[in-house]
């Protein structure tokens, strides 16, 4: 996604608090890879990154970047984010973070993702998610009326049964929150 290049994912990284050897998803991964080959070279051999995505043209975009790159802990997974128990290919309660980066704009049921979300993350996890600042004015960002006010989002995701964590500053054009359940 376009949208991403106006992202570091170094600063992305760092938020995360990461270590080597965790195990990671980027829910709606897209087709650039931009948050996930990084996150595969932080986490070393023993760690795991989900790039999740519904579209099977996106996710053969994304196995020919994991193999180009030759990146082994990369795990490509066909899934539906938005419905409970739609990334069955992961274990309940696995993952130490899932990056929600630049998607819930496009998202129709964003409770169902955050049910979801909450399915997969240890009881010790965190997702951090980032999104579009609704009145930014960037020529790549979706339709202003697409964009999610941050605490619009933070009300769900409490809603949802989640804790917010923190809040972060990720540029002018977005917005950016970490949660626990």
């Amino acid at each position: 996604m376009a949208g991403n290049a106006v992202l570091d994912a170094r600063v992305i990284l760092e938020i995360a608090n990461l270590h080597p050897g965790m195990r990671v998803a980027d829910f709606g991964a897209g087709p650039t890879g931009h948050v996930v080959l990084p996150l595969a070279r932080c986490l070393g051999d023993d760690g795991a990154v989900y790039a999740i995505d519904i579209h099977p043209g996106t996710l053969s975009v994304m196995q020919g970047h994991r193999a180009l790159r030759t990146v082994t802990n990369l795990h490509v997974v066909r899934g539906d984010i938005e419905r409970f128990g739609g990334v069955p290919h992961i274990a309940p309660g696995s993952l130490d973070r899932i990056f929600i980066v630049n998607t819930l704009w496009f998202l129709r049921s964003r409770a169902q993702m955050i049910a979801e979300a909450r399915r997969l993350l240890r009881p010790d996890g965190q997702m951090i998610v980032i999104d579009w600042a609704p009145h930014t004015r960037n020529g790549v960002a979706p339709p202003a009326a697409r964009r999610v006010a941050p605490h619009a989002m933070s009300r769900l995701f409490v809603d949802g049964g989640c804790k917010e964590d923190g809040r972060f500053y990720i540029g002018q054009h977005h917005w950016g929150r970490v949660y626990s359940h």
